[in-house]
């Protein structure tokens, strides 16, 4: 028994051939096969660095062979009309139901009913009570799973909950030695801090699941270990530079279930680059808050001193120094995102965006001048507290931009685009506004509507709104308890838009409420380290449209996580 780690490797069919460098293919008797599942197509699994990561820990383990499952293109025909493609591996071509265990890496709501599209698929019971001895053992994982995993905890044996280094390994010690599913599960929890086997607190007594979190990174590298082409980044190796951000936004679940932030040391970093030099030529940096990176400039230089062509996730505009700006310029980059979120001061305020229209004018000046000619610029509509005064400021903002971008791009002799990415705000877990119900449709449709009459005869200005439609399954499924997974299987027989009518009441009351600090939330069961009273206590500063320091990224008692 053993692995190989195959350096090209080429499947699919004829038309479709994917080419990829770093897959392991274990053979030989005696080896537990796991299925490694992205609830999505293999373009979108393959852009994750966290699902890549579990494909690389659990390969690590040498009794273990895991392969990879994706959603079935729905490009692809079957020769018989109405017949499904089958849910294969792709390491083996494996049936999904032949694997000893099933792992799902849920990085997105919006991707929990291709989880029982799958199963079905795979003619496995939906439900874990309906599953026995003979059908795979069905666990879930990711961030979604460790923000709310109520929606689809009927669908799973067991969750396990928190960041992978910390569960991986143990939670495969333990499986290897089972000697029955039943007694598996029962004494899971107890063995695996982070582990949640729903089926053993139906009856809903209290009860705290701790999600786990890695103290630090000092040994730790996030990097791409599958290379190809067919991702969001086209044979770009991932490096991410630093976990959480410390700017505490109150929307946003990054922020606060990854506190206090940790940054990867600069020397892992450049390994990572060292590994990625004779594979391809592009290095993609990520994180949610790439410029707070201490060393980022050095690790730029680095990487163009060795010839790699340099691409970056969102860029903060108060973090947009010279130093960093003329990386940028170095690195060839044409197309940079900023995110503003919101279009007035008032705004900012109450969401902790503390950044002022100077930094985001300047930034857009700067960049342009240093050569990058688009703009990415993300906004959000519905945001608590909002008024139609704050959309009109966000109108009159992308003018001004656009007024500082034609200047500035004048003197290039070269008009690029601004692009804006408009999104409805969606309530989610373990923030401040985890509170606030979302924004009633009518309203929405009426904010869209003042964006794109007042930017309608800009030239060089796109707009692309997120479906309003999308956005409330988004927030249902994020903010739904248990009964969510009714929904979820209703909707695979008679579509989103049936169930969602005809369960009206339910859903309107999961994505419109607006609930009071002290009533209890469904997720209330899991830890996350930050304490429920510092999120209740920013969430009123928000009313008061007050701002909150960024975490310092050090020992405090702020938010009691380093307690």
């Amino acid at each position: 028994m053993g692995k190989k780690l195959k350096p090209a490797r080429t499947f699919g069919s004829n038309k479709n051939k994917i080419q990829e460098q770093g897959a392991i293919v274990k053979k030989g008797k005696g080896l537990i096969k796991a299925a490694l599942v992205y609830p999505n197509t293999y373009k979108a699994g393959m852009s994750s660095l966290g699902f890549q990561t579990v494909y690389k820990l659990a390969n690590k383990i040498n009794f273990l062979a895991c392969e990879r499952v994706f959603m079935p293109d729905p490009k692809q025909k079957t020769q018989n009309l109405n017949s499904e493609l089958p849910v294969k591996s792709i390491e083996s071509g494996l049936n999904l139901n032949q694997f000893d265990i099933i792992l799902f890496s849920i990085s997105f709501e919006n991707d929990f009913i291709h989880i029982v599209q799958l199963l079905e698929r795979a003619g496995i019971p939906l439900r874990s009570p309906d599953r026995n001895h003979t059908h795979p053992l069905v666990v879930a994982g990711g961030v979604a799973c460790f923000l709310n995993p109520e929606p689809i905890a009927p669908f799973m044996d067991c969750f396990l909950l928190g960041e992978a280094e910390c569960l991986v390994e143990q939670f495969f010690d333990i499986f290897f030695k089972k000697s029955d599913k039943n007694s598996f599960l029962h004494t899971l929890e107890k063995k695996i801090p982070g582990a949640y086997v729903p089926f053993l607190h139906t009856n809903k007594k209290t009860f705290q699941i701790k999600v786990q979190y890695l103290k630090n990174l000092d040994l730790i590298t996030t990097a791409t270990c599958i290379l190809t082409s067919e991702t969001a980044f086209k044979d770009a190796f991932l490096i991410e530079t630093l976990k959480g951000c410390p700017h505490g936004c109150r929307f946003c679940s990054a922020g606060f279930i990854y506190r206090p932030p940790r940054i990867y040391p600069s020397k892992n970093i450049y390994a990572a680059m060292d590994t990625a030099f004779g594979k391809t030529d592009k290095i993609g940096l990520v994180s949610s808050a790439i410029a707070d990176h201490p060393d980022i400039t050095n690790i730029c230089d680095y990487g163009l001193r060795h010839h790699f062509k340099l691409s970056f996730s969102s860029l903060r505009a108060d973090k947009l120094t010279n130093e960093f700006i003329l990386a940028l310029s170095n690195a060839k980059v044409k197309t940079a995102t900023i995110a503003p979120e919101a279009g007035s001061a008032r705004m900012r305020d109450i969401i902790n965006k503390k950044i002022n229209e100077h930094d985001i004018l300047s930034a857009a000046q700067r960049l342009v001048n240093a050569g990058i000619i688009n703009l990415k610029l993300y906004f959000m509509i519905g945001l608590p507290f909002e008024l139609d005064q704050d959309i009109l400021a966000l109108v009159d903002l992308t003018k001004k931009i656009k007024s500082v971008f034609l200047e500035a791009s004048k003197k290039q002799k070269k008009i690029g685009t601004i692009t804006l990415s408009v999104n409805p705000f969606i309530p989610k877990p373990f923030t401040p506004f985890q509170w606030a119900g979302m924004t009633d449709e009518v309203t929405l449709k009426k904010r869209v509507t003042l964006i794109r009459q007042g930017l309608k005869k800009i030239a060089n200005v796109k707009i692309n709104i997120e479906s309003l439609k999308k956005a409330k399954i988004n927030a249902l499924l994020s903010l739904g308890d248990q009964k969510a997974a009714d929904l979820i299987e209703s909707a695979l027989k008679d579509g989103w838009s049936f169930t969602m009518k005809q369960n009206k009441t339910y859903c309107d009351s999961i994505v419109y409420r607006k609930t009071p600090v002290d009533s209890p939330l469904p997720w209330d069961f899991l830890d996350n380290r930050v304490k429920k009273e510092f999120l209740a206590e920013e969430f009123k500063k928000s009313g008061q449209e007050k701002k909150s320091p960024a975490c310092p990224m050090i020992d405090c008692a702020r938010c009691n996580t380093c307690i």
